[in-house]
């Protein structure tokens, strides 16, 4: 399944600069897909490019779940991507008010992180493998404080993100390879890994 987006992801990731921190003590590449300025010339959007979390396939349907974080004027927002395709005609869901995205940490845990923002209706993308339908689906989930400091310590175990009579449930692996990027990525400590690149960074920008 992954190759049979893979285009449309790459279009995606296609960007006019690219920014980036310096590395973190844990030698997380900390790379950005936005940055903004406000009138104090301080930082008011800042967001973390898109890793890969999950990926599953078959002959019949795949899956490709994306984790993006962004600080907003101060506060942390998880933002969700989730990439399916299947030979069978899918339909883009909608995930607004009510949304919740609740996640197990390994010390037994659970942090349900609320939907934030306008309501954000998924929509369908041209296939890049005849016979197969693809749609993108994405939320953004809020980051409280409380949450905030217990994500950044303990690993992820499970993710469930409900959104009205829709339900996604992925396993967090310990690593997962990204074609995309040719690279290993580290799911189940994501938050861990990527928290401090939106609340400590430490910008260098190529124009």
């Amino acid at each position: 399944m992954y190759k049979r987006i893979l285009g449309l992801l790459i279009i995606s990731m296609v960007l006019s600069h690219s920014v980036y921190s310096q590395d973190t003590q844990n030698e997380v590449d900390c790379t950005y897909d936005q940055v903004e300025l406000g009138e104090d010339k301080h930082i008011a959007i800042l967001r973390t490019d898109t890793k890969l979390i999950d990926s599953f396939t078959t002959f019949e349907i795949g899956r490709v779940i994306d984790f993006s974080l962004i600080n907003y004027r101060g506060n942390i927002i998880l933002n969700v991507e989730i990439y399916k395709d299947a030979r069978e005609a899918l339909s883009p869901i909608c995930i607004g008010p009510g949304a919740s995205f609740n996640l197990k940490l390994q010390n037994g845990e659970n942090i349900m992180l609320s939907q934030v923002g306008a309501e954000l209706c998924g929509n369908q993308l041209e296939s890049a493998q005849e016979g197969f339908y693809n749609v993108k689906n994405r939320g953004s989930f809020l980051i409280k404080e409380d949450a905030f400091d217990k994500l950044k310590e303990v690993e992820l175990i499970s993710g469930n993100l409900k959104a009205g009579d829709n339900e996604l449930y992925f396993i967090f692996k310990t690593e997962i390879y990204d074609d995309v990027n040719d690279r290993v990525n580290y799911p189940s400590f994501y938050f861990i890994d990527y928290l401090e690149c939106v609340t400590h960074p430490q910008l260098i920008v190529e124009k």
